[in-house]
């Protein structure tokens, strides 16, 4: 049984500053038993946060943050992977394509299997598009930091097939993570938590610090449940 998990941190493997071995043994330090590392649109840290975990007793769920638009404003949507579909080839090279912004590219690969949409404003994936591609290639979809988004487009967000809501976060007031959690129950959504952590080598106001917030025991079983399923 875990005890206490974040499961939205950020290494080098794309805009964070530690690598996934010192994240693992800075998660052991605070207490973490289980977390996932969640890089932007990219899953290689997960190989050696999981050999580094396995070793040191720290859990490792495979996972990602993808970078999507909705009316040209930045929608974030976490994603874990209880099976091994994120090796998955093409997977990796739709990742790829996103990193690069290579929408027509995209839709030449999987545009037969997944619908592709642009964003009306921004050269970038919609965010139902993120949500289908995470889902056909076997990953959860959980809406991420839901205090960032627009509020004018919130609730239109709030419409679309997440599975899940980050309801605990770094920079919620008390307020905020109240709402999300009834968001998450009135759905019939599971709830995650996540610093977003990305670095401790300065002062982050952006972002918060390893196992600031955390899912605890009973939060973790409803969530590995949900992961499963």
């Amino acid at each position: 049984m875990y005890t206490k998990g974040d499961f939205h941190m950020h290494s080098v493997a794309s805009d964070g500053d530690r690598t996934p071995s010192e994240i693992i043994v800075m998660a052991k330090e605070k207490g973490l038993d289980i977390i996932s590392i969640t890089d932007h649109n990219s899953t290689d840290s997960v190989e050696e946060a999981k050999r580094i975990g396995d070793i040191i007793g720290v859990k490792v769920i495979a996972g990602l943050e993808l970078s999507t638009r909705y009316k040209g404003k930045k929608v974030h949507v976490l994603s874990y992977f209880m099976n091994d579909k994120y090796k998955d080839i093409t997977f990796q090279k739709v990742l790829k394509h996103i990193r690069n912004h290579e929408i027509d590219e995209l839709k030449s690969l999987v545009g037969s299997e997944i619908a592709i949409t642009r964003d009306e404003i921004k050269n970038r994936i919609d965010t139902r598009t993120g949500i289908d591609i995470l889902r056909y290639f076997g990953g959860s979809v959980v809406l991420a930091h839901p205090v960032k988004v627009k509020k004018e487009n919130l609730e239109d967000i709030l419409q679309l097939e997440f599975d899940g809501i980050e309801a605990i976060y770094s920079k919620n007031t008390t307020e905020d993570t109240k709402y999300f959690k009834a968001i998450a129950e009135k759905k019939g959504w599971f709830y995650t938590a996540g610093s977003d952590f990305h670095t401790d080598k300065r002062q982050d106001n952006r972002h918060g610090q390893i196992g600031q917030v955390f899912l605890k025991e009973k939060e973790l079983e409803i969530f590995i449940q949900s992961l499963t399923k």
